[in-house]
């Protein structure tokens, strides 16, 4: 049972994955991750002269991705003394929803010369303009908004764990990532929000191996009835 703390090149999330393990050198994998998606053209930038809250201007929505997968994992090389790296290989497949949670600003407008006063509205590129937006709204305003959309991806990566403990774990995992939607993710008032993304990652793991124990006795059993025959 481990979790994850994962940055991808469109952003970064959570996660978890049980381990049920079919030999010593396999394993299946159940896991559940959470992420944020972000836009390439996502730039920070100060809001109005009247506040310095940090916006990204022309941004519509939060857009966060739950995945639910399945996959294997696979030694290749395992560790010869508690120092040492074992390498294996995974992949998982699952659905995933794509939940987009409209943001909502607060856009100043002229009441006199000096006087201004303050709605709450998402953006609009056609009427908004960078000095007209005084900060964000609660995170929470538009919450009954959100738009659901079905997705599916695969993920295939390696797994370099390294921890000292028979029965810890501490891992780095990279690798790529897949995903697929039924409509574009319209995160930035652009042209070019994607359906389709295909994405690197890497990410910490670290949790505890319950049966560990077992398993390496299991392992040494087998190793002497082989020796065992080939003598």
């Amino acid at each position: 049972k481990i979790v994850g703390i994962q940055l991808n090149t469109n952003g970064w999330g959570i996660g978890y994955r049980y381990g049920d393990r079919i030999n010593y050198f396999e394993k299946r994998l159940y896991e559940v991750d959470l992420s944020l998606i972000k836009h390439s053209k996502e730039i920070r930038s100060s809001s109005t002269f009247i506040s310095s809250e940090s916006i990204i201007f022309g941004k519509l929505n939060y857009v966060f991705d739950l995945r639910l997968g399945y996959g294997k994992q696979k030694v290749l090389f395992n560790k010869r003394n508690p120092g040492s790296v074992a390498i294996r290989y995974f992949y998982s497949v699952g659905p995933s929803v794509a939940f987009l949670k409209p943001i909502y600003y607060k856009i100043l407008y002229p009441v006199s010369d000096s006087l201004y006063g303050v709605s709450e509205e998402k953006f609009n590129p056609d009427i908004h303009a960078p000095g007209d937006i005084n900060g964000k709204s609660s995170f929470f305003t538009g919450i009954d908004e959100i738009r659901v959309i079905p997705g599916a991806y695969f993920k295939l990566g390696f797994n370099f764990e390294f921890s000292q403990a028979e029965t810890l774990v501490h891992a780095l995992e990279a690798g790529v990532m897949l995903q697929a939607y039924l409509d574009q993710l319209d995160i930035m008032a652009v042209d070019n929000n994607q359906q389709f993304y295909f994405t690197l990652f890497v990410s910490y793991k670290f949790g505890k191996i319950v049966n560990a124990q077992e398993i390496s006795e299991s392992y040494l059993k087998k190793r002497q009835k082989r020796i065992k025959i080939f003598n």
